[in-house]
């Protein structure tokens, strides 16, 4: 999986944390392909939730800080995410992970970032309270 422009919110720092995460995503995959054992791939997924956790935390207290109305339903869909990562690390611990199980935490992701991300962002920039440092993909 690789950044593609598409999933730029238009604000930097968020940007920056999305391409971290879809990094860890990339060494995740190659792990997997590569039929790594499971405690590497378990401490890659380690990694993932770590940085998915601070990448959360950041967006959460954003939306808090601005009264983003649709604030609850998002770190609902945060948990979703984190809950998902729970059960495919503990499936590292029983037996191989495949690509197909990757493939839904990849999916919805990017899904994420595309929408319910740019749609909070936009919130606030619409809101006057952040400024873009670059416009983000149409």
């Amino acid at each position: 999986m690789q950044w593609k422009e598409e999933y730029s919110v238009g604000v930097a720092e968020i940007d920056d944390q999305h391409k971290g995460i879809i990094e860890l995503f990339s060494v995740i995959n190659a792990a997997i392909e590569a039929r790594e054992g499971w405690s590497d791939v378990f401490f890659k997924l380690e990694q993932l939730r770590d940085h998915g956790r601070f990448h959360f935390a950041v967006e959460e207290s954003l939306m808090r800080m601005h009264g983003y109305s649709k604030h609850a339903e998002h770190v609902e869909q945060h948990k979703h995410f984190l809950d998902k990562l729970d059960q495919l690390q503990m499936t590292t611990l029983s037996r191989q992970v495949t690509m197909n199980t990757i493939y839904y935490l990849t999916n919805w992701y990017t899904d994420h970032m595309k929408m319910q991300d740019r749609d909070f962002v936009r919130y606030i920039i619409d809101h006057g309270k952040v400024n873009l440092t670059h416009l983000p993909a149409a």
